[in-house]
């Protein structure tokens, strides 16, 4: 993994800010320091510019607690968490983040912080130009040992670790009060300021005296320290090789899988960030495409009732015209009709049917237009089409043989008068 910033926020808003540049590949430190206070946070954005940024928070504004899970509430076990709680808070569990660590059988390990504290964090490292990768619990960043404590001071704080999930940062004037409320016996000092002859008479004498019970307690109550014992403090402390506190919580914060960003602080993907300059580009486009959508959809709402319309003047067409058709089942049905009646009226063969004799006609018809043709019929087998017709005056019809004389045998029959029109048939055919 490439180098990572760790940052330790204190408990004091005019407290120190701890800082160190860890290399986990070539396992050393980059670059470290010390802030007057958070204020200065911006002075860290050249280092965290490449490198993920890991927050620690004093464990002394988290409460690390446990709670005993009712049976039946699995699946709602986040929305029924917060009112577990509810008892041991002094805040309103809406104004809470609660963060679940570990969950075993019917008990869950939790974190809880103040939804106010949270947004001042992120606030000052947003302020600052740093994105923050993990927010963590200073004191879950110690080591973990099994049946013992592991202890680190720092700032005039001491952090210890009790288990996996749970941990304090107290004043070094508390510390002696907590371990006492944790029922640590003050079963020895601290061994590495006697002699080792000492030391070792001690043990003894210790060990022979205590029963297997009094042997368990000493090994809970371990505490393996890294910064120097305090002194008169209950408990058996353990020194480890000596360490740069920094380095310790930097390693452990690389290591760590708890997380407080969860829930509404959840990490947004990188993706999320890369495109959030183009949002107001993005609301922009979305604009345009669904104006451009309305448009389409209004057009295609447009052809489809012009189509309706046409579709409806067709059959209204086609009824007035083959009034024997009264269901039109499809569109198809309708044109296949149609074509079947054109067919039935041109002939089977071209220049045959009524239709040729109409198109030769209807010349004629519009150079006389008194005329008005009352009746039409047409006999194929005879070759002949049959006109009745009316009109105001006789010479209307001998205009109109005159001018079908030219294309056709016209046979005129008697001419009438009724009132005031004139009313005669003309017989035509062709011409051999």
């Amino acid at each position: 993994m490439s180098e990572f910033l760790t940052i330790r926020l204190s408990s004091r808003p005019d407290g120190p800010v701890h800082w160190l540049v860890w290399s986990p590949q070539q396992q050393e430190v980059i670059a470290s320091g010390e802030l007057a206070d958070s204020g200065q946070l911006g002075e860290l954005a050249a280092y965290g510019e490449n490198r993920p940024v890991y927050l620690l928070v004093s464990g002394s504004d988290v409460l690390l607690s446990q709670v005993s899970i009712p049976s039946g509430s699995g699946r709602q076990l986040a929305q029924v968490l917060p009112y577990l709680l509810e008892e041991e808070l002094a805040q309103d569990v809406d104004d809470l983040h609660i963060h679940m660590l570990k969950r075993e059988a019917d008990k869950a390990d939790v974190a809880v912080v103040g939804h106010q504290r949270m947004q001042h964090w992120l606030s000052l490292c947003d302020d600052a130009g740093l994105v923050v990768r993990k927010i963590i619990p200073d004191c879950l960043c110690l080591p973990a040992f099994d049946n013992s404590y592991s202890a680190a001071e720092i700032d005039g704080q001491w952090l210890l670790r009790q288990s996996a999930t749970q941990g304090i940062c107290a004043d070094t004037e508390w510390l002696a009060s907590w371990m006492m409320a944790q029922q640590v016996p003050l079963i020895s000092q601290v061994l590495e300021e006697e002699s080792p002859e000492a030391q070792s008479a001690d043990a003894q004498t210790a060990a022979e005296a205590l029963t297997d019970d009094t042997e368990d307690s000493v090994s809970q109550h371990r505490i393996r320290h890294f910064t120097p014992a305090p002194s008169g403090m209950p408990g058996h402390w353990q020194a480890e090789a000596p360490e740069l506190v920094m380095a310790l919580l930097a390693k452990g914060a690389d290591d760590s899988k708890v997380n407080l960003l969860s829930g509404p602080y959840k990490l947004q993907p990188t993706w999320h960030k890369a495109l959030k300059p183009w949002r107001k580009v993005g609301i922009a486009a979305v604009l345009v495409l669904g104006v451009l959508v309305a448009e389409y959809v209004v057009r295609v709402q447009g052809m489809e009732n012009q189509a309706l319309a046409y579709k409806t003047e067709s059959e209204r067409i086609f009824r007035q015209l083959l009034p024997q058709f009264n269901n039109i089942p499809t569109s198809s049905y309708l044109k296949r009709q149609m074509n079947q009646e054109l067919s039935r009226l041109g002939g089977a063969e071209s220049g045959q049917g009524v239709l040729p004799w109409l198109i030769e006609l209807r010349p004629a018809l519009l150079k006389v237009p008194q005329i008005s043709v009352q009746n039409l019929k047409y006999d194929h087998n005879r070759h002949e089409l049959r006109l009745q017709a009316v009109a105001a005056e006789f010479q209307h019809f001998e205009q109109l043989r005159v001018l079908l004389v030219e294309g056709f045998e016209v046979e005129q029959g008697q001419l009438n008068r009724d009132g005031q029109q004139v009313s005669g048939a003309l017989v035509l055919r062709r011409r051999s």
